[in-house]
C-alpha cells in the first residue's frame, strides 16, 4: 500500500504543472490498478482547502471527492466520515472541514456540536453558541 500526498492529488487534478501532473496521474492510476493507492481523509480535506482557494465550485469539490472515493483500488480513510461530510458539504453552507468535525463527532457518538460558525449555526439544530 501506498499512500498519495495532498499534493499528488492536486497536480493530477489541477494539471497545473504539466510534468508533474503527468507523473501523478501515472502514479494514481498504476497504484490504484493493483489495489495498492490509500488516501488519507486529511489528504482530502487539504485537497479540498486548495480547490476552494483556486474558486471550484462546491459541486466541483464534491464531483472531485465522489470520483475519489469512488474509484477501485483506492483505500480512503475514515471513508465513511468522509462520504457524510461530503454530503453535508453539498447540501449546505459551511466548509467542509466543519462538516468533517461534525461526521467524525457523530461517528463516535457525538450529536451537538458548539460553534460560533454560523453557517454551521443557521442549518444544524444539533449545534449551539457554547454560552
Amino acid at each position: 500500500m501506498i499512500g498519495a500526498d495532498t499534493n499528488v492529488l492536486v497536480r493530477a487534478f489541477l494539471e497545473d504543472d504539466l510534468q508533474q501532473a503527468k507523473k501523478a496521474e501515472r502514479f494514481l492510476n498504476n497504484t490504484a490498478a493493483l489495489g495498492e493507492l490509500f488516501i488519507s481523509s486529511y489528504a482530502l480535506l487539504e485537497f479540498v482547502l486548495v480547490l476552494k482557494v483556486k474558486k471550484f465550485s462546491r459541486k466541483e469539490v464534491y464531483e472531485a471527492l465522489m470520483t475519489l472515493t469512488d474509484s477501485p483500488g483506492i483505500l480512503i480513510g475514515q471513508k465513511e466520515i468522509v462520504l457524510n461530510a461530503a454530503e453535508k458539504y453539498i447540501k449546505g453552507q459551511a466548509d467542509f472541514g466543519d462538516y468533517m468535525i461534525m461526521a467524525e463527532g457523530e461517528n463516535n457518538g457525538c450529536h451537538k456540536l458548539a460553534t460560533f460558525d454560523q453557517a454551521i449555526l443557521s442549518e444544524s439544530k444539533a449545534s449551539h453558541m457554547p454560552e
